[in-house]
């Protein structure tokens, strides 16, 4: 944020108390806030007379004690800069718990919670999300796996059927990650469009496949890539923007026909930074 001269000018100025006088020698110091600032960083508050008053400190008489008074007035702190942004090995330590397998079995917990994840049914349609447990497909796909059960609707009447599967995210700014998943569509007869779609807060849209793309066996999506960028939000301790990963599902009937009851299942959702 720039501040104006003027505004700089008058906060010093309203800062004057017991300890720094309202002179020649504070407002000669205030009209050069940069130069001052940077003089009074080193120029302690007890008179200094080994460290010259610089020219455009004339207005303090070449008065050390006039010089340390004015500096009281003038915030010298260093501003401390943010954190170095450095991108976990894999986004959020593993787009955690992105094969759904760190808690116990479907059943076995807390109304079938998936910790960090959630299925988000703010804006929820038609639909309701579970977990299963399935046999153990390519690349490990299977045992427990997220559900989108979506059920039928009437053709042509949006959104039809939708549903999110949510978890909180950090990254790095200007840092490039690469998002995929593998997926696979139970149930559809063709007669709707189905759309999978990766979706942050910020970013808005990341990556999206839709049908014909989908079959009843688990296939790969992605890597899909994106660099975000923002300057505004929150940030955590270690530099990283916080921000919030959804993997959205939405279905809706075309060429004048019904919406039939359908389902995904997804796993090893994964959110990486491109190395090289």
């Amino acid at each position: 944020m720039k501040l104006s001269i003027s505004f700089i000018l008058s906060t010093l100025l309203s800062l004057a108390s017991a300890t720094c006088n309202r002179d020649n020698c504070l407002r000669a110091l205030a009209a050069t806030p940069t130069k001052a600032s940077s003089f009074c960083a080193t120029y302690t508050k007890t008179p200094n007379t080994a460290t010259p008053i610089p020219t455009y400190g004339s207005f303090c008489s070449n008065s050390p004690s006039r010089a340390s008074s004015a500096c009281s007035c003038v915030v010298t702190s260093t501003p401390t800069s943010a954190p170095t942004c450095v991108p976990s090995p894999v986004i959020n330590a593993a787009t955690r718990n992105g094969n759904f397998e760190d808690y116990p079995p479907p059943g076995q917990g807390v109304f079938n919670i998936q910790p960090p994840w959630y299925f988000n049914t703010v804006d929820a349609q038609n639909s309701f999300g579970e977990y299963r447990t399935e046999p153990v497909g390519p690349d490990g796909v299977g045992k427990t796996v997220a559900a989108f059960v979506l059920f039928g609707q009437q053709p042509n009447v949006l959104p039809g059927a939708v549903l999110r599967l949510s978890q909180p995210i950090t990254y790095c700014n200007g840092t490039t990650y690469a998002f995929s998943i593998y997926a696979r569509q139970l149930q559809s007869l063709g007669s709707q469009t189905c759309r999978l779609t990766f979706f942050s807060d910020f970013e808005g849209s990341i990556a999206s496949f839709e049908t014909p793309a989908f079959s009843e066996e688990f296939q790969k999506f992605g890597p899909q890539t994106r660099r975000p960028f923002r300057d505004n939000g929150v940030r955590n301790e270690k530099g990283e923007w916080e921000d919030r990963l959804d993997v959205l599902v939405q279905c809706t009937g075309i060429e004048g026909r019904a919406v039939v009851d359908t389902v995904f299942e997804v796993d090893n959702v994964r959110v990486e930074p491109v190395v090289g």
